[in-house]
């Protein structure tokens, strides 16, 4: 049988011609795989430009012509196609993507291909998620945690190199007699893989030991209780436990935490049981995920809360990327140390796929009952005191944010009791405007830094019960660290004319400081929700361009940020009708920046280059004033 060589660069790959058959669905990937697939991408070019970095498989079957039919992996085929053309690298001068039955797809390609531009698409819904990929593509900041942030469109011309020779698929052809159909059946019920936080989960039960050396069952038993009920990130934690755990580790109140590493197990305080499935180390390693708890324990005991606030809150955060979180707030520094020779940076990553690789060099240093004390101390603190969206963060639209904390009620008729929620603080509207910015802004788990300084706030354990006054100053004096480290010399350059480029962050900002602004002078001008909004939008459309404009179409005076679904409804509209109070896309909850801008096109009855001047200059005293304003 012949051996051959699965592995294929990109350029090699894109030298055959592909077709997408009928039986596949549309693009469907998120801002967030996109912007992730990119960082990553860069991330190892910058480690190291000749080293390879595979991308994943592709599975094809070839079809009489020689044209390879995608069994799977035509998403990612597509996010390379469009990304190849944003870079404009050699080995792909033109699409090689075809499809069965989507001629609107073939022609946005072939127009894309040939003019690198998107606005001269004409419009059709069933391509705008392409249309909105292309952006997320240019605007996506490839390197985060740096000072100079770059995008796509600036990065190093050594990257289209790399791009073209050190990214790799695993090209897999099936044979021609395959029965495509039965073969997607397979895939689709193929069973999951164990993911890596439950084997980092038996890896340090497996650690828990008495000091005979064997397995120490009763402290393994709640360090898994604890464990699972942590990993449930869109379930309130204190949901997750019987009533007398629950008084054990926060309170009789339910809204403190008290359980302390020297107090973890004794023969007077064990946990209670429950009807449980079994949970023991092998159990993990056999089942993997089918290990999991219900959506609420149910005790033996008859004296048990009523959990009657059943909530659909969304974390915005994953539990394998909260464990990473975890390891950098306690083993930054061991990490440190022990990688100190190698090449690259050397602090814990926040990302999940390292979750392994990090835990390997900081094993020996992990005492697991103390990292389970405090895996629940900031989940716990993580519930309080970080938001949870009330609906799916992939709808731009329809959702809002949630701050709460529990506390016990007392049915004194019924002389029952119930878990309930209310609001972390009273009148928290600005914490949780904070909050929503940065979540908005930053939505990419793998680089949430926000919430790293949130939790490392609370690293000092009195500050549990932090007053409002205090915590809304840390957050606010983290959106200003934040800008002047990134943009503190935008008032003193030249008039700043990004269009597209502009860092989403910058216009959160603004709504931000134009709202807190207006609430300090008395008054409720604004009245909008950070969401989702993904595209930026030129006011002045970019089709009204002219020699008396084209200066100042892109300027930050003439853009504001807006969902996807609102951009491709606006279209080409003019800024009259845009702007128009009775028009359909004028509407109070707008954000503030583009509110102020469609109240002076109103005001001016029109809206050019003198209109979109005096609005960046107000912008920059804004911005100016941001001490003043958020102090």
């Amino acid at each position: 049988m012949e051996i051959r060589n699965l592995n294929k660069t990109l350029s090699d790959v894109f030298k055959a011609k592909y077709i997408i058959p009928l039986y596949q669905r549309n693009f469907a990937w998120s801002d967030e795989e996109i912007s992730q697939l990119i960082q990553d991408l860069y991330e190892s070019y910058r480690k190291d430009k000749n080293r390879n970095y595979f991308i994943g498989s592709l599975v094809v079957l070839r079809r009489r012509n020689g044209e390879f039919e995608v069994i799977d992996g035509q998403q990612r085929l597509t996010v390379i196609t469009l990304i190849a053309k944003v870079l404009n690298v050699d080995f792909l001068t033109e699409p090689k993507l075809f499809y069965d039955s989507r001629p609107e797809v073939e022609s946005f390609f072939m127009s894309f291909y040939h003019t690198g531009e998107i606005n001269d698409v004409t419009f059709d819904y069933k391509v705008s998620h392409l249309v909105h990929a292309v952006d997320v593509i240019r605007s996506t900041i490839i390197n985060p945690d740096e000072k100079e942030q770059k995008t796509i469109l600036t990065i190093e011309d050594d990257f289209k190199a790399f791009f073209g020779k050190n990214v790799i698929i695993v090209k897999v052809e099936i044979p021609n007699d395959t029965d495509v159909a039965n073969y997607f059946e397979i895939m689709n019920n193929r069973g999951e893989q164990l993911q890596k936080h439950e084997i980092l989960k038996a890896k340090l039960m497996d650690s828990i030991k008495k000091e005979d050396g064997s397995h120490d069952t009763d402290k393994q038993k709640l360090f898994s209780k604890i464990w699972d009920a942590c990993s449930q990130m869109d379930i309130p934690v204190q949901k997750l436990f019987v009533k007398p755990d629950r008084e054990q580790f926060f309170g009789n109140s339910y809204d403190l935490f008290q359980i302390k590493e020297d107090e973890f197990i004794s023969s007077e305080n064990k946990v209670a049981d429950t009807d449980e499935e079994e949970n023991t180390i092998e159990a993990i390693l056999k089942n993997g995920l089918k290990m999991r708890r219900t959506r609420f324990p149910k005790s033996k005991n008859d004296d048990e809360d009523i959990i009657d606030d059943e909530s659909e809150d969304k974390s915005i955060i994953d539990f394998p990327n909260f464990l990473m979180h975890i390891f950098k707030i306690k083993y930054s520094n061991t990490y440190k140390e022990k990688i100190s020779n190698e090449k690259s940076e050397n602090d814990i990553p926040l990302n999940e796929k390292d979750l392994l690789s990090v835990f390997n060099v900081i094993s020996n240093d992990i005492d697991p009952i103390n990292f389970i004390v405090d895996l629940l101390y900031y989940r716990t603190v993580f519930d309080r005191y970080v938001i949870k969206a009330s609906s799916d963060e992939k709808e731009e639209d329809n959702y809002k944010w949630s701050l709460d904390k529990p506390y016990k009620y007392t049915y004194e008729a019924r002389n029952t009791t119930s878990l309930k929620y209310k609001t972390t603080f009273e009148n928290q509207e600005r914490i949780i405007k904070c909050l929503s910015l940065m979540q908005v802004t930053f939505r990419n788990r793998k680089y949430k830094n926000w919430l790293q300084e949130i939790l490392i706030l609370f690293s000092d354990r009195s500050k549990f019960l932090i007053e409002k006054d205090e915590y809304q100053n840390f957050l606010d004096k983290l959106l200003l660290v934040y800008f002047d480290t990134n943009f503190s010399e935008l008032s003193k350059k030249k008039p700043y004319n990004e269009g597209t480029r502009t860092p989403h962050f910058l216009f959160n900002y603004i709504d931000y400081l134009y709202w807190v602004d207006s609430i300090n002078q008395g008054n409720t001008k604004f009245n909008f929700e950070f969401k989702y909004r993904n595209s930026v939008e030129h006011h002045l459309p970019q089709s009204f361009k002219n020699e008396t404009n084209k200066d100042w179409i892109d300027n930050l005076g003439n853009l504001c940020l807006i969902s996807k679904n609102s951009n491709s409804k606006m279209n080409n509209e003019d800024p009259i009708g845009k702007a128009n109070t009775s028009g359909k896309y004028y509407r109070n909850d707008l954000p503030s920046k583009q509110i102020v801008m469609y109240d002076l096109t109103n005001k001016e009855k029109c809206w050019g280059v003198s209109e979109i001047e005096e609005h960046y200059y107000d912008v920059i005293d804004l911005l100016d004033k941001a001490k003043e304003i958020l102090t």
